[in-house]
C-alpha cells in the first residue's frame, strides 16, 4: 500500500537559494525552502500540505488544508484543516485555522482567528 502512495504523491518544492514571484497552484505537498512571493492554492485532497522550512520565506498569500511553518512567513494564511508552527518560525499576518499547534519558541505577530465547520446538514437544506 505504501509503494502505491509513493507513486501517485506529487511533491513540488522551491530548493534553497531559488527565488520565485508569482502565483503557485499544487495538489499534494509543497515544500519552499528558498523564497516565495505570492500566492499558494491547494487544489488537491483534504491531507493537502505547504512546508515552509527552516531557512525559507513566504510572502503573500496561502490557502491549503495543511500549513506547517518552520521558516519565516508574512502572509496572510488559511489552513482549513490545521496549521502547525515550529519553535523555529517567525510569523505575521491573519492567521487562519480549525486546527493550531505552536512550538514554544515560535514568534506570532498579527491575529489569530479560529474557523468553525458548518455542518453538513445546514448544507444540504441550503441547497434544496
Amino acid at each position: 500500500m505504501n509503494s502505491k502512495q509513493s507513486r501517485n504523491a506529487a511533491t513540488s518544492l522551491v530548493a534553497a537559494g531559488t527565488v520565485l514571484s508569482g502565483d503557485i497552484t499544487f495538489c499534494q505537498e509543497l515544500v519552499i525552502a528558498g523564497t516565495v512571493n505570492g500566492s499558494v492554492i491547494c487544489k488537491g485532497q483534504d491531507d493537502s500540505v505547504v512546508k515552509i522550512l527552516a531557512g525559507g520565506t513566504f510572502t503573500g498569500e496561502i490557502n491549503a488544508p495543511r500549513v506547517e511553518i518552520a521558516g519565516r512567513v508574512d502572509a496572510n494564511v488559511t489552513g482549513t484543516t490545521s496549521v502547525s508552527i515550529d519553535s523555529s518560525a517567525e510569523v505575521s499576518g491573519v492567521i487562519r485555522f480549525f486546527k493550531l499547534a505552536v512550538s514554544p519558541g515560535a514568534v506570532i505577530t498579527g491575529e489569530l482567528v479560529t474557523m468553525t465547520e458548518e455542518p453538513e446538514s445546514s448544507l444540504v437544506q441550503a441547497t434544496k
